[in-house]
């Protein structure tokens, strides 16, 4: 099966079970894969910044890889820190790397939830929200089409109503919330909305779709459609910094677009 067939199996697997599930239970987190065990302290990097643990990338070149179009999170709170982090995923070959607050002392640190039609990353530290954090899942990601890569995010409406279905589509979020620059919802067009009453917080396209009284929206980056949900408090994950790093036959770890 090639990489393209994959992606569309685990897609349209994916899809179909959001849709038809609700809320459950996180799975036991997924081990980290003995080829992304942390490795020893390789050679100091040049910048004298930091390598991280599993790619031992250098966090100065992992910077140059972000997209300044897309932004990053600026609000930082008092005795905290953004660094870079990483998350192994199931397969060895690939890893999420992305900006995290540390503050005093306690690094935040997310883990891949999920079996074979499902993923999500949950919380395994949280530098803000300690414990209460550790049953929360902020992000939810699907495998997305290469040639369709929005389609995946559509699929979901399939569980929604008809009648809304027939308002929602995959729309960029407006850049006055201070979002990521490549924010997407599933939301209503701007004549549509203006027939929900005006000055109050509004919910649309099903589970998976804009919430105006929260902080959730889509990215789509290196093969993923990744659904951030942030609520109203200030996160200790910058959702702007998400990045896939795959490692070829040579060893050498990439930035995926």
């Amino acid at each position: 099966m090639t990489r393209l067939d994959t992606l569309r199996v685990g897609a349209a697997s994916i899809a179909l079970l959001a849709a038809a599930c609700g809320p459950q239970v996180a799975p036991a987190a997924a081990p980290v894969p003995e080829a992304l065990s942390a490795k020893p302290e390789a050679a100091p990097c040049p910048d004298d910044g930091h390598r991280l643990a599993l790619t031992q990338l250098c966090s100065a070149r992992v910077v140059n890889d972000l997209d300044p179009a897309i932004g990053l999170a600026t609000e930082t709170p008092d005795g905290c820190d953004w660094k870079f982090a990483e998350t192994p995923m199931p397969d060895p070959n690939e890893v999420i790397v992305f900006r995290a607050l540390e503050c005093k002392g306690v690094m935040t640190a997310l883990e891949v939830h999920g079996g074979a039609h499902s993923a999500a990353l949950g919380y395994a530290k949280s530098a803000l929200y300690g414990d209460s954090a550790l049953s929360v899942e902020p992000v939810r990601m699907f495998i997305s089409d290469p040639a369709d890569p929005k389609k995946v995010i559509r699929d979901l409406l399939e569980g929604v109503p008809a009648p809304e279905r027939a308002k929602c589509d995959v729309r960029p979020v407006e850049a006055s919330i201070g979002w990521p620059g490549d924010a997407l919802a599933l939301q209503y067009d701007a004549a549509e909305r203006t027939k929900l009453p005006a000055g109050e917080p509004a919910s649309m396209c099903g589970d998976l779709g804009r919430d105006e009284d929260t902080a959730s929206f889509w990215r789509i980056t290196g093969g993923y459609a990744m659904f951030f949900e942030l609520g109203q408090d200030i996160p200790d994950i910058d959702a702007g910094s998400f990045m896939i790093f795959h490692k070829g036959a040579d060893g050498a770890w990439a930035h995926v677009e």
